[in-house]
């Protein structure tokens, strides 16, 4: 499919894939919505993009999260592609998790997609045609320590998606899920143990877990991805094949519990707990 002239919303758009995947629309000849909570990076991002909408926006504020999509649809008179990128992370070990945290997590990460998603699906089923991209996460499936409120909320938009997938097949709207995998995008979770960066969990050495971060991408590697799954719609896109490997770890506990125990002890020793 030709972007060309296509109306594209993606959210997070302020920082890491989803800037990435903003500025790869643009040059694909999409028109493009940028959504996220940050306005003045949103503002710096636009003015190098062409003539693109911006929509400060709060996906855990249900209310937002529906204008969000109004808003796209009124100023460029269609929605075409909805990218739900944005996501929040807040590290914690599981047995401590506040009622909070998941309260949090699950509103960025699973109903404010759903709202957008939703508030979209009027628009796509009208036009008779439209693309909800949805970005998933590996590490649902693997279990990783210390992130259960994003990886809880990230298993729930995974069913989520597949329950779409179907239910809205036959009204022209194509539901995609998308797993990046590891992508260096500086992104810092929020930890009452301070700031987090993302390499809380990574091993060094010569396993599977050292080989799958080492193979980290960027950003602008995910947004090529991103534009591609839009030119040629399909339902599930693995960034790498180590996502797909992971995806088979993640069936066999008998792997999957040393390699997560590994994960978890390299993110204790850097915590310091």
């Amino acid at each position: 499919m030709n972007l060309k002239g296509k109306v594209v919303l993606v959210t997070g758009a302020s920082t890491g894939i989803g800037r990435a995947a903003a500025i790869e629309f643009d040059k694909a000849g999409a028109l493009v919505a940028l959504a996220a909570r940050r306005k003045d990076l949103l503002d710096e991002l636009a003015s190098a993009l062409n003539d693109p909408l911006v929509v400060k926006t709060d996906l855990a504020d249900e209310k937002q999260a529906r204008d969000m999509v109004d808003k796209t649809v009124k100023h460029f008179g269609r929605i075409d592609i909805l990218v739900n990128n944005a996501a929040t992370s807040i590290v914690e070990s599981s047995e401590c998790v506040k009622r909070e945290d998941l309260y949090r997590a699950f509103a960025v990460n699973l109903l404010g997609p759903v709202t957008a998603s939703q508030q979209a699906y009027k628009y796509m089923k009208e036009q008779g045609s439209g693309h909800i991209i949805n970005i998933g996460t590996p590490g649902f499936m693997l279990g990783v320590p210390f992130y259960s409120p994003y990886v809880c909320s990230k298993a729930a938009f995974s069913a989520w998606t597949r329950t779409i997938q179907g239910e809205w097949s036959d009204t022209g709207i194509i539901v995609s899920e998308y797993f990046p995998g590891y992508t260096e995008t500086g992104a810092v979770a929020e930890s009452v143990h301070g700031p987090i960066s993302q390499d809380l969990v990574m091993n060094k050495g010569k396993g599977f877990l050292a080989r799958y971060f080492s193979g980290a991408r960027t950003g602008a590697d995910v947004a090529r991805d991103l534009v591609a799954l839009a030119m040629r719609p399909r339902p599930l896109m693995y960034s790498t094949c180590m996502e797909r490997i992971a995806a088979f770890v993640a069936n066999v506990p008998g792997i999957r519990i040393p390699v997560t125990r590994r994960m978890a002890a390299a993110a204790r020793k850097k915590l310091g707990i």
